[in-house]
């Protein structure tokens, strides 16, 4: 992700600023959707794989970035 767009980028819920994920984060949750443990704030199942994704490190709320795009959408974030 561009370090510009990181700059600018806050969780749509508290208003704080993300940082990417690191690679323990990853493999936490990437764990969890092969075991079919991981759902969205919503309720849905995330099952696709994550390679990227941003974190909100006060509130433990991971929000997926899909094909280069950051879904900062509420719902569709992960509670750590």
């Amino acid at each position: 992700m561009k370090s510009e767009l990181l700059e600018i980028l806050v969780c749509p819920r508290s208003k704080k600023k993300l940082i990417l994920a690191d690679q323990s984060v990853l493999d936490k949750i990437n764990n969890l959707i092969r075991e079919k443990r991981c759902h969205d704030i919503s309720g849905q199942a995330v099952l696709e794989p994550v390679s990227e994704a941003l974190l909100q490190p006060e509130t433990q709320i991971l929000y997926l970035v899909r094909d280069e795009i950051p879904i900062l959408i509420y719902e569709n974030g992960i509670k750590l």
